[in-house]
C-alpha cells in the first residue's frame, strides 16, 4: 500500500476473535503453542500498522513481530538485491521474514521469482473463523479475494506467486468546495464531477479558477491545483500499458519511446503547468499543509489513504472539502504487496501473520481506523464501506467514490526498471516547471538519460 502514508481510517472491534489454534507443518498445535517464534519484517511508510500487530501477537502470544521501516528505494532496492544476492550464493537462511515490495518495483522482482518464496507452496496453518482465515489455504485459494490487477502485482512471470496484496490506493479529486463556489464555478460534487470527462476538461477548469484569483494571490503561487506533475501519474495509471508492453518474456518490452499514452500524459502535464494552474506546491513538504489551510490550491489529486493525511494536517478546513471523480474516471497510486523472500527462516510464522493481516476483515479494520482502501472487493458492498461518507469531506460518499473508480482499472505491466524511468521522466517534468529547460528540450533530454541508465542497459 504504496504510498508512503498510510493514514487511514477503520476500527471494528475485535473482542470477539478468538485463538482457535497454531498449527505448523510437521508439529503439533501444543507444540506450536508453546514455542516462541519472532517474524521480521522490512517495510516503508506505515505499510504495517502496529494496533493490528498488537492484536495479532494478542491472538498468538508465541510470536513476536519486529518491524523494521526503511526508505522506499534502501529496502526495495539496495538491501533486497543483496539479500537476495546472498541467499543465492551461500543458502544460508537469514534476514527478514517478510518484505513489503511496493508496486513500482514490482516489475523487477517479478521478473526474479527465485527470490521468494512461492506463496502457491505454502498453507495458512492457524484457523480464526472471525478473522475470515482458515487452515490449508494457499495462495491459490486467496486469488479470488483480490482485486484482479492488483493481484497481478504480485505474480512472477514464471507464474508462481510472490506476494499478496495490502490496500488499494484509488484516485479521485479532492476539491475545496468553499474556493470553488468563490470562483464561480459548480462546487457540487456531481457538477464538479462532469467539468472534467477528459484531462483537457480538467486544464480547462483550472484556468477558469486562476482568472478569478487576484493579482496578489497570483504573485504568491496561489493557484487550481497543488502540483500539476501529479497529472502524469494520473493519466499513465489510467491505461493499459506504460513503459512496457507484455510481449511473453520476463523482461517484457520497452515502449516508453514510442507509447503514445506516455506523450499525452507528458503534453497534458506541460499544459497544466504553462497554464499556470499549478501552485508548484510538492507533495508532502513543509508548505503542502501550510496550503492546504490558506487556500493555496483548490484540488488534490487524492488517492484514499491522503484523505487522512488532508483531515490531519488541515482539520480547521472541515466541511469545506469534497470529492469528485477522476477525469476519464478510475485511477490509482500507490500499492504493496507483502512478500517472503526465499531465505526467510520462519515462512510458515510469515504467511500466517500476512495472510491473517491481510485478510477482508483486518482490511476492513484498516479502513475504518486509517482510511486504507481494501484490494478485497467483498468489501464494496458491506455497508461500511459502500454506506461510508465523510463528514470531513461534505459528507461526500467516499466509500463509493472509491471503489467504483477502482474496478474501472486493469492490469499494467510493470517492467523491471520501472521505478527508474518513472524517476527519469519526473526528473524531466520538474525541469520544465522549473522553467530550466523548454517541453521539447527535457523530454529529448529524458530519452538521452535513459539510453544510458544503469538498469536499463545492465538490468540492475
Amino acid at each position: 500500500m504504496a504510498k508512503l502514508f498510510a493514514n487511514k481510517r477503520f476500527l471494528t472491534s475485535v473482542s470477539a476473535l478468538a485463538l482457535l489454534g497454531v498449527m505448523s507443518i510437521g508439529i503439533t498445535p501444543a507444540q506450536a503453542e508453546d514455542a516462541p517464534v519472532k517474524v521480521t519484517v522490512w517495510s516503508f511508510g506505515d505499510v504495517i500498522q502496529r494496533d493490528l500487530v498488537r492484536q495479532y501477537q494478542a491472538l498468538h502470544p508465541n510470536v513476536t513481530i519486529e518491524y523494521t521501516k526503511y526508505n522506499l528505494d534502501d529496502v526495495n532496492g539496495t538491501k533486497l538485491i543483496t539479500q537476495c544476492s546472498a541467499y543465492k550464493l551461500t543458502k544460508k537462511l537469514g534476514g527478514p521474514d517478510i518484505v513489503a515490495v511496493e508496486v513500482a518495483y514490482s516489475g523487477k522482482w517479478r521478473a526474479t521469482p527465485s527470490c521468494f518464496q512461492d506463496l502457491r507452496k505454502m498453507e495458512t496453518s492457524t484457523t480464526n473463523v472471525s478473522a475470515g482465515v482458515k487452515a490449508g489455504l494457499s495462495a491459490t485459494d486467496l486469488k479470488s479475494d483480490y482485486l484482479p490487477w492488483r493481484w497481478a502485482q504480485g505474480v512472477g512471470y514464471d507464474d508462481s506467486v510472490i506476494g499478496i496484496p495490502t490496500d488499494v490506493g484509488g484516485l479521485e479529486v479532492a476539491y475545496r468546495s468553499d474556493l470553488f463556489k468563490a470562483a464561480g464555478l459548480p462546487y457540487q460534487r456531481d457538477a464538479v464531477s462532469k467539468l472534467w470527462p477528459t484531462w483537457d476538461k480538467f486544464v480547462e477548469t483550472g484556468k477558469k479558477y486562476v482568472a478569478k484569483l487576484t493579482a496578489a494571490q497570483k504573485k504568491k503561487n496561489f493557484s487550481f491545483i497543488d502540483d500539476a506533475g501529479s497529472i502524469y501519474t494520473a493519466m499513465l495509471n489510467q491505461g493499459t500499458s506504460k513503459y512496457y508492453d507484455n510481449d511473453g518474456t520476463d523482461a517484457g518490452k520497452l515502449v516508453y519511446k514510442t507509447n503514445p499514452a506516455i506523450k499525452k500524459a507528458w503534453d497534458t502535464t506541460v499544459a497544466a503547468m504553462n497554464a499556470g494552474i499549478s501552485s508548484k506546491t510538492a507533495q508532502f513538504t513543509a508548505d503542502w499543509p501550510v496550503g492546504m489551510n490558506n487556500g493555496k490550491f483548490a484540488v488534490i489529486l487524492s488517492p484514499a489513504w491522503m484523505t487522512e493525511y488532508i483531515k490531519a494536517q488541515a482539520p480547521t478546513t472541515k466541511g469545506k472539502w469534497d470529492i469528485a471523480n477522476i477525469p476519464v474516471g478510475g485511477g490509482n497510486q500507490g500499492g504493496t504487496q507483502l512478500t517472503i523472500p526465499a531465505g526467510a527462516v520462519n515462512k510458515q510464522a510469515a504467511y500466517d501473520f500476512m495472510t491473517w493481516y491481510l485478510a477482508p476483515a483486518q482490511q476492513l479494520q484498516m479502513f475504518k481506523k486509517y482510511g486504507l482502501f481494501p484490494s478485497t472487493p467483498s468489501l464494496y458492498s458491506d455497508p461500511a464501506v459502500s454506506g461510508y461518507n465523510d463528514p470531513f469531506f461534505n459528507n461526500a460518499p467516499v466509500g463509493k467514490i472509491y471503489s467504483d473508480g477502482m474496478l474501472k482499472l486493469k492490469p499494467i505491466f510493470e517492467g523491471t526498471c520501472q521505478r527508474a524511468i518513472d524517476m527519469a521522466f519526473g526528473a524531466g517534468l520538474g525541469r520544465v516547471q522549473a522553467k530550466k529547460q523548454t517541453s521539447a528540450a527535457s523530454w529529448t533530454a529524458t530519452l538521452a538519460a535513459l539510453s544510458k541508465d544503469k538498469c536499463l542497459t545492465t538490468g540492475n
